[in-house]
């Protein structure tokens, strides 16, 4: 029985093309138009760019392309249904041949043992690296108005805690917790947490936080700080002049009498006459410096950190 690939290639060489030429005027590759010539149709992917192909060739040579395409048809191998079902039977015995109670207890045994792997892998890597270190309370960098500041975390158990060099307990969960008194200004919080006491296998992290004191707090503080001064004048007149933080409070003659006035930070006092002029500060005697050109007398004193510091 004629074919198509046949009818195609006599055609072809009674016009005298080569397939180069062919080629290049139907854009068709070469080794397909080799395939179709030769019949060898199993090269082509797919039935519907091999029925082009063939149709293509055939307007080109001005053959009649349904004929070529009957003949194409009619020479093309198909498969059986036996053919099928034979290959399905051989499938489905290649598989019943794998599936066996052998494969089974080999693959569950495999598995096993790399589940065991992978846990002691993973105790392994948990034994050599530092325990972990989870801050809840406070955040890096916060501010805040209380002088007390609570420092809590998670952390992995049979671990040893210290924040600011001293141990902390750790709960049975992991958990810990510390209040801490903070001062006026930057206070840097240092937690570390290390494995089995071990110096190597440590986790550290480096808190910042903020104090700082609000007005109510600092006025507060200043009242509670407040100081005494006595001023004593006996026998006789003497002009005073007085300055207690930063304000003016006497500047005048000043009959005999005792005096007394509250200090925050410094005072500033001057005497003409020191013979009949005392003064106390929280009932201390304070000396005065004297002018022996004058004969006045005068101080200035600063309070710092609750200490009197004169000159």
């Amino acid at each position: 029985m004629i074919t198509a690939g046949e009818v195609l290639k006599t055609k072809r060489e009674s016009l005298g093309k080569s397939l180069e030429t062919v080629s290049e005027d139907t854009k068709i590759q070469i080794r397909f138009l080799r395939y179709i010539e030769d019949n060898d149709f199993s090269k082509f992917d797919s039935d519907v760019f091999l029925t082009g192909f063939i149709k293509i060739y055939a307007q080109y040579l001005d053959l009649d392309s349904i004929k070529v395409l009957a003949l194409f048809r009619r020479s093309k191998p198909t498969i059986k249904k036996s053919d099928l079902k034979t290959k399905s039977k051989n499938l489905f015995n290649i598989k019943r041949s794998f599936l066996t109670p052998k494969f089974f207890i080999t693959f569950s045994i495999s598995l096993f043992l790399l589940l065991v792997i992978g846990y002691i892998g993973i105790q392994i890597y948990n034994f050599q690296s530092p325990p972990k270190l989870q801050i809840t309370e406070p955040m890096d960098n916060q501010t805040t108005t209380s002088q007390y500041l609570t420092v809590k975390g998670k952390t992995d158990e049979n671990s040893s805690l210290d924040i600011n060099n001293s141990p902390v307990e750790i709960n049975s969960d992991g958990t810990f917790e510390k209040e801490l008194t903070l001062k006026e200004g930057i206070n840097l919080i240092t937690i570390k947490v290390r494995k089995n006491s071990n110096t190597i296998l440590e986790s550290t992290e480096i808190l910042k936080v903020t104090y700082a004191k609000q007005q109510e707090q600092i006025a507060e503080e200043e009242k509670s700080q407040t100081n005494t001064l006595r001023l004593e004048v006996s026998n006789s007149v003497a002009w005073i002049k007085l300055d207690i933080d930063g304000q003016n409070k006497i500047s005048q003659n000043v009959q005999p009498s005792k005096q007394d006035f509250t200090v925050v930070r410094n005072f500033r006092i001057t005497t003409g006459r020191l013979s009949n002029t005392k003064i106390f500060f929280n009932d201390a005697p304070i000396s005065w410096n004297t002018n022996t050109t004058t004969g006045v007398a005068e101080i200035s004193c600063e309070i710092v950190n609750q200490l009197l510091n004169c000159k």
